[in-house]
């Protein structure tokens, strides 16, 4: 077994990048090998790939031919579901290729898409295919290119990797293709370590097809594979090495690794110091100033080794590793870059620029900054809107000339505008008869009916009054399974009805009728900054909080006013949106734990709530039908307003894109819903509570405590004692209910995009756990993490 040596470069103080020399008397220099090569490509056919595989079939038939060397051979398998797999081309010489009629009879019958995906009887197959062609032609070396757009869902994923484990055993090079961005990364980039091989991500065909002709283009090494050594406890279990283009990855198992015999070196980032620590300090700035001076691409291999550890750790979302390399780095361009990161296109886009870099690409294109890096516990734009709610007196100003906002959704179109379905049915027949008619009175009849369904009136116009002191941010708004937040606020103006009621002029409303809306706006939309400048007037509190958290950069007061506060505008895309504390600290079970105390304080809310409902007199304000009359108020609510404001019914507009984005499901196994306050009751009075019945029950008992007590019965047992003690329960709920929710918010972004996983899972296939939030109570947990289009 060979033995190793170690040079560690420090990164943090629990962090290394370790350089492992294999001896020089095991090494073989590294040279392209001109002996025959064994092709092997293994094509996913299940039924996601029906719209690019007749690209893909295209592809083999034009280029087969020219791919390979005349010595070379080409074997197809193809794939889906469980048993549905086969050899279409097995070892075919260049030869038998040239004349393809049969070959692309064989390809166009077999590359149809059909069923799901299994990825291990098509390994194995390769395996078996393996052995008889290089016993076939002797001398030979083999390849495997492997390629998938979808998620096992035959094999478990200990069999799967035993699979690529046994297989990879008869191959001298192995190449893994994540195909398209519902592709399972964590697996195939675990196989590639299995087969120390090449993992590849291709968002579509145009970047499948270069990659695929170029591993038919390159020559495996033929130098057999030795056993050595790796010390201590490599990060993510694998070792890399930079060759000819590409970062080949190696699975560590039991503190071995098998290379091929020419590898005279590793790469791999370790918790601890190995071996020596490198005299030379990891500075990056004198290699940027170097490079700077001579315009040369020619980097130290410690520095190269470290954007290729970039590149590989972000594929495996290990923001805690890529975060302290891009420091050390201090590539402004690649830092800010990574800060940004959110869902599979965008770390794809930066992997790839990454694994670049490494072999000197593109590097300190905008220069050198390691502070440009977020420090650990960075204030974040959470915690800014949640500082920024606290203080009911803060105000955001949305008239101000700084601030812009992009809707992030569909837009409505007013419903009174469109046809509804009968009259688009109707027209339909009214221009096909019309089309065919000759007759002139028909005709002047059809175009009458044609201009009574099209005279629809104008989209009522919501005028919105100057609000120069603003609005109040204390109503954050959280998506329960998006990375988004936003704030509400309530708008007062007026509508013109004018033209409505001339062509109505059956009721007696003003012309011009005072109003109000609610509007959201989103600040982070599916966890990218959505509203770059927020101009706000906040108090003195705040800002004094602000100024200890941000720099000038962030936060600049134009205007200060000793009652009104200090006036100015935050620029949220100086700030993260997470920080690395919140994504190292991703706990399951402190997570599912905050599920079931939202849930229990909602349960106390709903409570307090219905008691207030149900026993205290309702305030009520005179509305449009005490104002205007009955039959105004309903003439005013098909116009879309009511005493709840103005919402005019609309209908989406249509999509005219989509983006992918992520969304984060949990479910607690029977707390699915909370009962009514009757409901509830009725539990208890029988004594058969279920889970959310149950959490209901202590405040239920609280409040008909209060009932009985002296103090209530003392007080005369009227509404006001009641209403005092109720405020004061329903106002502590609501403190809690919101407290829980920012934190809940906080993990969830930390999943999203911070791409992390719970650090009691080992992967996104482990998702559940059943926790005791209480003695005595258990609840099974789930967490799903799904990738979803959503319509633009």
């Amino acid at each position: 077994m060979a033995k190793p040596s170690y040079t560690s470069f420090q990164i943090t103080q629990d962090l290394y990048l370790v350089h492992q020399s294999l001896p020089t008397d095991e090494a073989v220099p590294t040279q392209p090998v001109e002996i025959p090569t064994n092709h092997f490509a293994v094509i996913d056919c299940s039924g996601s790939m029906s719209y690019d595989l007749p690209k893909i079939r295209e592809q083999l038939k034009r280029k087969l031919p020219k791919l390979l060397k005349e010595t070379d051979t080409m074997t197809l398998i193809w794939f889906s579901g469980r048993g549905e797999f086969g050899t279409l081309l097995e070892g075919e010489p260049v030869g038998t290729l040239v004349d393809l009629q049969n070959v692309e009879k064989a390809i166009d019958r077999w590359l149809r898409p059909i069923g799901l995906t299994g990825f291990t009887e098509p390994l194995r197959e390769a395996g078996k295919v393996v052995q008889r062609v290089s016993k076939a032609h002797p001398g030979s070396v083999s390849s495997l290119f492997f390629m998938s757009d979808g998620h096992d869902n035959c094999s478990s994923r200990a069999e799967i990797l035993r699979a690529m484990e046994d297989t990879a055993n008869g191959f001298q090079s192995t190449t893994i293709v994540e195909y398209g961005y519902y592709a399972d990364r964590n697996l195939l980039s675990t196989l590639a370590e299995k087969a120390g091989g090449v993992h590849i991500f291709a968002e579509d065909f145009a970047k499948y097809e270069p990659a695929f002709e170029a591993v038919l283009s390159k020559r495996p090494s033929a130098a057999p594979r030795i056993e050595v050594e790796v010390s201590g406890d490599p990060i993510g279990g694998f070792v890399f090495t930079l060759q000819d283009g590409d970062l080949v990855t190696y699975a560590v198992e039991a503190g071995k690794v098998r290379v091929p015999k020419n590898v005279d070196q590793l790469w791999f980032m370790s918790p601890a110091l190995l071996g020596v620590e490198s005299m030379m300090a990891f500075d990056a700035n004198v290699a940027y100033q170097v490079r700077s001076a001579s315009k040369s691409n020619q980097f130290a291999d410690n520095i190269r080794a470290a954007f290729a550890a970039v590149s590989l750790y972000a594929v495996r979302m290990k923001p805690n590793v890529v975060y302290p390399l891009l420091k050390v780095l201090g590539d402004v361009d690649f830092i800010e870059e990574f800060a940004n990161c959110f869902g599979k296109q965008k770390y794809s886009a930066f992997q790839e620029r990454a694994k670049k870099a490494a072999f000197g690409e593109g590097l300190y294109t905008r220069g050198y900054d390691p502070s440009k890096v977020p420090a650990d516990d960075a204030f974040t734009i959470l915690d800014l809107l949640h500082l920024l709610a606290s203080d009911e007196s803060n105000r955001v100003l949305l008239d101000h000339p700084d601030f812009t906002y992009s809707r992030i959704g569909r837009g409505r179109v007013d419903a009174s505008e469109q046809l509804t379905e009968e009259e688009q049915t109707e027209m339909q027949a009214l221009t096909t008869e019309l089309s065919g008619t000759k007759k002139t009175a028909r005709i002047k009849e059809i175009n009458q009916r044609i201009a009574e369904i099209t005279d629809k009136p104008s989209a009522l116009k919501f005028e919105a009054d100057p609000a120069p002191i603003g609005y109040s941010i204390s109503s954050l708004v959280f998506n329960e399974d998006r990375p988004n937040v936003s704030f509400m606020v309530r708008k007062t103006g007026k509508v013109d009805l004018s033209e409505r009621l001339e062509r109505d002029a059956v009721v007696k409303v003003p012309n011009v009728l005072t109003t109000h809306v609610f509007r959201n706006y989103a600040v982070i939309k599916d966890g990218l900054v959505n509203i770059e400048k927020l101009p706000v007037n906040i108090s003195p509190a705040t800002y004094e909080a602000l100024q200890a958290k941000l720099g000038p950069n962030v936060f600049h007061a134009t205007r200060v006013d000793s009652s009104t506060g200090y006036t100015g505008v935050l620029s949220l895309k100086e700030m993260p949106v997470i920080n690395r504390k919140m994504v190292s600290e991703v706990s399951a079970k402190q997570f599912f734990q905050l599920q079931y105390e939202l849930l229990s304080a909602q349960a106390e809310a709903k409570v307090y709530n219905s008691y207030a409902k149900d026993l205290l007199p309702q305030e009520r304000s005179a509305g449009l039908k005490d104002t205007y009359g009955e039959d105004a108020a309903m003439w005013l609510k098909e116009q879309g307003i009511t005493d709840g404001g103005f919402s005019p019914k609309g209908i989406l507009a249509e999509s005219t894109d989509f983006y992918l984005g992520k969304e984060l499901k949990i479910s607690l196994k029977g707390y699915s819903k909370l009962p009514s306050l009757k409901e509830a009751q009725a539990q208890i009075s029988k004594g058969k509570l279920n889970g959310p019945g149950a959490l209901m029950a202590p405040t239920i008992k609280m409040v008909e405590d209060f009932l009985g007590s002296d103090l209530y019965k003392k007080s005369g047992g009227g509404s006001a004692a009641l209403q005092v003690w109720l405020d004061t329960q329903q106002k502590g709920s609501k403190t809690k209910v919101r407290e829980i929710i920012f934190k809940i918010a906080q993990t969830t972004f930390a999943i999203v995009v911070g791409q992390t996983w719970f650090k009691e899972f080992s992967s996104l296939d482990e998702n559940t756990m059943t926790i005791e939030p209480q003695p005595g109570t258990q609840v099974e947990c789930k967490a799903e993490l799904k990738e979803v289009q959503i319509k633009i």
